[in-house]
């Protein structure tokens, strides 16, 4: 059979510093270049973006490369916008999404292609990897590879992040697309939902990698956790059936959420009634507990396994603040991607 045609989207804010690293890794892949192009879509970028990449265009051209680079402007939008907009101009009868801060390996495109070789799949999630070296980054990617092994049970899944996914263009239209309104920490978790429920099996690919910078400080992991907790409560109300199971969500991490809502509120209470500080301390011991088999399965120092099961204990707080948060918003009352939450009319 021949080999589909690419489209590879890539939607890109002031990206001076990350995005050369995304273009090059796209002239090193080992689809066959003349099967595949390259959609920037420049979100009404402040720097030198969109020069960047023109000259990156014309240098493409005159050195021989047979991938075609293309830049297309377009006024502030949010990613989805980008992205919905990257769709509607490509070539090509699939689709790839990466974002401007990741690194695909030299095989991406050929490995999120290769389950697209049974008709009946229509969409491919890929997953991360990192070369950073702090703390912090490390256990996040530790932690995305342990929700990968969990990801990997399933013969298909219902999440494609857009770091790493392909979808073949008529899915994409027929599903309409990412709804504009949700910031880029939860866009893509609503439309994979969306394509798993109208029937547009998707399937992981584990080697469809790609580099990325993961938060490297706490605070930065905390904010980006609270973020994530607070939109994917909202695409919840959406799909309630997903709040009880979904393919990439382990059961332990909702009992860590709640066993660290029910720490936080026993302990604010026991400054009432002190015989709940014993509550409070049995919810904080047994989440640490259920951590416990991450530290022993993570692979790195001595250090780092002492530090994952807090790391864990953080993300369950962080994620479940967010939930709380949530719970009280709803996306019609957000503007386009998300980008000053600001209260429109419904």
């Amino acid at each position: 059979m021949s080999q589909p045609t690419v489209t590879v989207v890539v939607p890109v804010r002031n990206g001076t510093k990350v995005l050369p690293l995304c273009l090059n890794a796209m002239k090193t892949q080992s689809y066959p270049a003349e099967l595949f192009e390259v959609i920037v879509i420049d979100d009404e970028s402040t720097d030198d973006t969109a020069k960047m990449v023109e000259s990156m265009a014309a240098e493409w051209q005159a050195t021989g490369i047979k991938t075609k680079l293309r830049l297309i402007r377009k006024p502030w939008g949010g990613a989805g916008a980008a992205r919905n907009r990257g769709v509607a101009e490509a070539w090509g009868e699939v689709v790839l999404f990466t974002d401007a801060d990741c690194e695909p390996v030299s095989t991406w495109i050929e490995e999120m292609m290769k389950p697209l070789a049974d008709p009946s799949v229509q969409a491919v999630a890929g997953g991360y990897l990192t070369k950073q070296s702090s703390a912090v980054a490390r256990l996040a990617q530790a932690e995305f590879e342990d929700r990968y092994r969990y990801v990997a049970r399933y013969k298909y899944v219902d999440i494609a992040f857009t770091h790493s996914a392909a979808v073949r263009k008529p899915a994409f239209i027929q599903s309409k697309g990412f709804d504009e309104r949700i910031p880029n920490n939860a866009d893509d978790l609503e439309l994979s939902y969306r394509l798993a429920v109208s029937g547009h099996p998707i399937v992981f690919a584990p080697k469809g990698l790609v580099y990325h910078q993961h938060p490297a400080t706490w605070s930065d992991y905390i904010k980006k956790k609270i973020g994530r907790g607070y939109w994917r409560t909202l695409v919840f109300k959406r799909y309630p059936e997903k709040l009880k199971s979904d393919s990439y969500t382990p059961q332990t991490l909702k009992l860590q959420i709640l066993l660290m809502g029910l720490f936080v509120a026993t302990l604010g209470a026991s400054l009432i009634y002190p015989a709940l500080a014993w509550v409070s301390a049995l919810a904080l011991a047994l989440t640490f507990a259920t951590a416990l088999p991450f530290a022993f399965r993570l692979n790195g120092s001595l250090g780092l396994k002492i530090l994952a099961p807090f790391f864990l204990v953080v993300q369950a707080g962080a994620i479940g603040w967010g939930t709380f948060l949530g719970m009280f918003g709803r996306i019609e009352h957000y503007e386009i991607g998300g980008r000053k939450a600001k209260s429109v009319a419904t």
